[in-house]
């Protein structure tokens, strides 16, 4: 069936089961916004242990409260369209590196995508850090 049937029934907030495990849908940017900032208290999220597996426990969304704030407060700028435009080059460069050491090789295809994406970040981080100083250093001058 629709979602749009469970809506009508339910309300924009219901309570269901995907692939067997209870979940909450939500169906509207206003029970978004109930569910994830002005209630989010009551919630309490949950991911399926091979998604935490694949990603790690320290990812940003397997925390929660305050301290998921503020983690993503420190990443979300780096992700920002403006942010990511001005080190398209460099990403780039980790690519064809990452390319190149693959050459001829058998590899693990999750792992090797795993090792990229890390360094994509952590470049992005550093970046962002260093711009984040050049500019703190500015206003102090």
């Amino acid at each position: 069936m629709k979602l749009d049937f469970w809506v009508c029934r339910y309300g924009d907030i219901f309570k269901t089961h995907i692939l067997g495990c209870p979940c909450i849908m939500i169906a509207s940017p206003e029970a978004a916004r109930f569910v994830l900032v002005k209630q989010a208290h009551l919630f309490k999220p949950t991911f399926p242990k091979s998604k935490e597996c694949m990603i790690g426990p320290q990812a940003l969304f397997f925390h929660q409260g305050e301290y998921h704030a503020q983690l993503r407060k420190l990443v979300q700028r780096s992700f920002l369209p403006e942010a990511v435009k001005s080190i398209v080059t460099d990403i780039e460069s980790i690519q064809l590196k990452a390319l190149e050491s693959w050459e001829g090789n058998t590899i693990n295809t999750f792992q090797e995508m795993k090792t990229v994406m890390v360094q994509n970040i952590t470049m992005i981080c550093k970046i962002q850090l260093f711009l984040g100083t050049l500019v703190s250093a500015r206003n102090v001058e």
